[in-house]
């Protein structure tokens, strides 16, 4: 009775924990995308572009240190660790130094190395005067290992509230931090200064997750027991050892893909967009603003793959226990919901974004420059949304490596065309190739989807109805629009009025003709956080 009273608790702690996990990525998601608007307002297209070169650079090694290093730490711990509470927990710390160390040593090498080689990156770049920028991404290596292992720890141990706070904490006091010196930057007219906010407020924001793990630490000095590992054999020391450097870097990794994927792409962009503008005929200042301008598209498409992918984020659990306990009937029905529902509700996104752009750009960045680049770009949102769901869920089943692979081709690929496209379309051509690379990723991750027989591909009544609702949702909305044009006076609050009310009405538009159509099953609809709850689901027509 004890032992499942124990079970039951902490099964409890675990789904608490993985909610205020995902609640805590969903706020950092949000703040890490919505912040790059008033940035770009503080200092504008080109004090933007100046930002965007360099943040890729740091942006990747913070998804290691937020979700993959953690995650295989929190394994190790888990599976190590005794007792039922954070105060009564005895931590074996060989391993765990272990990690840390080779962590350490990893981040500062990679940390020194962009430190040295500031000028030279930036040469590559085709910015020299990006140097200061780059250089300042250099320390915040340093504080990634301590910040990986302080989330990694806890989550282990079942204690996932000090993750979730630090990570919310360390992009608040960035995002902040960031701002303020953009501010400052500006007074003086400087925006490669203002570009020195990337490194400054991710230093700024990991100490702040350093502090909150040191407090909590020294709040449980008394009660977490550090243990020395039982092993005492050199050669059974050295092949624990090296299976744990592997877990560490590998599945760290590949766990990472889905969240990594975006930043890859501007990291991309950071060496091959400029450069080629400027090898087209523009000058520094005009590629300099053309880069920026194209730069507006990535807060876009990062908070609307935020927002569709949460849906589809909510299964994985679930899947990767089915698999475990090989209920593969179960593993194929949900990772076929867990896509339709991404399909479904990416390509709305990406459609009402591409129709409401014009007044969105001018809402967001002040004025309509590139609307027709970002139009093409929104559809970014749907691709990928849809390769990082499919990520997610290949995680879940054992072969995240293949999703890494296709990473791989999917960067090559966008390197190839952005080399190409960029030199005869400009800017339009860097959307273009970022689509194309992107729809290329999601049409082989469905067929290694489909090669394993892990999901069931969806009759074309779904694709007509779903196809079907998007044209009229994209009819409806530009009518409003139109009308809402020819009744109001041009002005920046005028346009942030008819985007987001035009936003609403299409979004509404748009849950009542997939309710009519009965897109979604009964099943599927009810899943719907608050909406299949509120509306409730009538059959019109057949199942799909």
């Amino acid at each position: 009775m004890e032992g499942q009273r124990h079970h039951g608790t902490n099964q409890l702690t675990w789904v608490k924990g993985a909610v205020y996990l995902s609640l805590a990525a969903f706020i950092a998601k949000g703040l890490s995308a919505l912040y790059k608007i008033p940035y770009q307002n503080i200092t504008g297209d080109q004090g933007f572009y100046v930002y965007q070169q360099v943040y890729p650079i740091y942006g990747i090694a913070f998804v290691l240190g937020t979700y993959g290093f953690p995650l295989v730490i929190s394994r190790m711990v888990a599976k190590e660790h005794t007792g039922r509470s954070l105060n009564e927990q005895i931590l074996n710390t060989d391993r765990l130094m272990f990690v840390f160390i080779s962590l350490l040593f990893l981040h500062t090498l990679i940390g020194g190395i962009v430190m040295i080689m500031a000028k030279p990156l930036a040469i590559v770049m085709g910015d020299p005067n990006l140097t200061a920028a780059i250089r300042w991404i250099g320390p915040s290596f340093f504080l990634i290992p301590f910040l990986a292992l302080g989330r990694g720890v806890y989550q282990g141990i079942g204690a996932a509230t000090p993750s979730a706070i630090s990570q919310v904490l360390e992009q608040a006091v960035r995002v902040t931090v960031i701002l303020l010196i953009a501010i400052i930057a500006m007074k003086q007219g400087d925006p490669y200064l203002a570009g020195t906010s990337a490194g400054i407020g991710a230093v700024a924001g990991g100490l702040a997750g350093v502090a909150l793990f040191l407090l909590l630490a020294l709040k449980y000095r008394q009660s977490l027991t550090l243990s020395l590992s039982p092993l005492k054999m050199k050669r059974e020391w050295s092949r624990v050892w090296r299976a744990d450097l592997k877990d560490l870097l590998l599945s760290g990794t590949f766990v990472s893909i889905s969240a990594m994927v975006l930043v890859i792409f501007q990291l991309t962009d950071t060496f091959t967009v400029f450069r080629q503008l400027i090898t087209s005929g523009l000058s520094h200042s005009d590629a300099a603003i053309h880069k920026g301008i194209y730069d507006r598209g990535w807060p876009l498409v990062q908070f609307g793959a935020v927002v569709t992918t949460v849906f589809s984020y909510a299964a994985v659990p679930v899947i990767a226990k089915a698999y475990e306990q090989k209920d593969f009937t179960e593993v194929k029905s949900d990772i076929t919901r867990s896509i339709k529902v991404c399909i479904v509700f990416g390509g709305a996104a990406a459609t009402g974004m591409s129709v409401i752009m014009p007044s969105l750009n001018k809402m967001m960045f002040m004025d309509q420059e590139g609307t027709v680049v970002l139009q093409v770009f929104a559809w970014l949102v749907f691709f990928g949304a849809l390769f990082m769901t499919i990520a997610a869920l290949l995680h879940a089943v054992g072969k995240s490596g293949h999703s890494a692979l296709v990473l791989l081709v999917g960067c090559a690929v966008k390197l190839i065309l952005n080399w190409w496209l960029i030199g005869e379309i400009g800017i339009l051509g860097a959307a273009v190739s970022s689509v194309i690379a992107m729809t290329g990723m999601v049409l082989l991750s469905v067929y290694i989807l489909s090669n394993y027989r892990l999901w069931r591909p969806f009759p074309l009544s779904f694709w007509m109805k779903w196809v079907v609702s998007l044209a009229i949702m994209t009819l409806v909305v530009n009518l409003y629009l139109w009308g809402f044009s020819a009744l109001t006076i041009e002005g920046r609050l005028n346009e942030a009025i008819k985007a987001v009310t035009a936003s609403v009405f299409g979004g509404v538009i748009f849950l009542f003709l997939i309710k009519q159509f009965s897109i979604l099953t009964q099943d599927e609809w009810e899943a719907l956080p608050k909406i299949g709850r509120k509306i409730p689901y009538k059959v019109k027509g057949s199942k799909s």
